[in-house]
């Protein structure tokens, strides 16, 4: 297991909160004061925020092999995992490798698959980053990751101060190359879900570009969140809570 930076608060069932690709576990401090009632664990994954970030590639598989070494490391025996795109990749990995280990999946924003246009899409990220460093690829990122109703009532998102704080709050260049091969290297995980029988709701956002509605319908049931885009953990919290 890589060096993980995580925090545990909380008091009541355990539920375990996984990151969006390039977040750091503060991304969830708007949700957490609305989940009262349960121990929340959140962590910075292997080349987020403060964690390690080794030489490799982030696969599903390891990230969720980093996972299930932190539980057994606290003790947790079981627990429910509410994941945020990849993270949501991360919770279905680790579901499938360890099912008896967790007690339902929260899915947001996320795949079980990538197809060509998904693939595409984040492909266009790492080149990007190849070409331009962090803020090439922010600019070239971002249109797919807010939806156009929050970008247009928040354009200074994209203007230099707003560029210039998300850049200072993304990974490492090295590390978050690692973070896009390893998504990149998804493999088809609907056959596997097909005998997975754990309690799931999956969620997506109606102005989502990047994850929209037929990938939440991959792994039913869903539920339409009318309106939200995938930050909804900064910006509509309360959807989550």
């Amino acid at each position: 297991m890589a060096r993980l930076r995580y925090r545990v608060e909380g008091e009541g069932p355990k539920v375990v909160l996984l990151n969006g690709l390039f977040q750091r576990l503060e991304s969830w401090d708007p949700v957490v004061p609305l989940l009262r009632g349960y121990t929340l664990l959140r962590y910075d994954m292997r080349g987020q925020g403060e964690s390690e970030a080794p030489e490799g590639l982030y696969t599903p598989k390891v990230h969720a092999q980093d996972l299930l070494a932190l539980l057994q490391e606290l003790g947790w025996e079981e627990a429910f995992l509410v994941g945020l795109s990849n993270g949501g990749i991360v919770a279905l990995q680790a579901a499938l490798m360890a099912p008896t280990r967790f007690r339902g999946l929260v899915l947001a924003c996320t795949t079980p698959y990538l197809d060509p246009a998904l693939r595409a899409k984040v492909e266009s990220w790492l080149h990007a980053l190849r070409a331009g460093g962090t803020l090439l690829r922010l600019r070239v990122a971002l249109p797919w990751v807010y939806g156009a109703r929050f970008l247009n009532a928040h354009p200074g998102l994209l203007g230099e101060e707003g560029l210039a704080l998300l850049q200072a709050q993304a990974p490492t260049e090295a590390a978050q190359e690692r973070l896009l091969l390893g998504f990149l290297s998804l493999k088809d995980l609907r056959p596997a879900l097909k005998g997975l029988d754990l309690p799931a709701l999956v969620l997506y956002g109606e102005e989502d570009l990047l994850f929209p509605q037929l990938y939440a319908l991959a792994d039913p049931p869903y539920m339409n969140l009318q309106g939200l885009v995938r930050y909804w953990q900064k910006h509509h919290p309360e959807a989550l809570g």
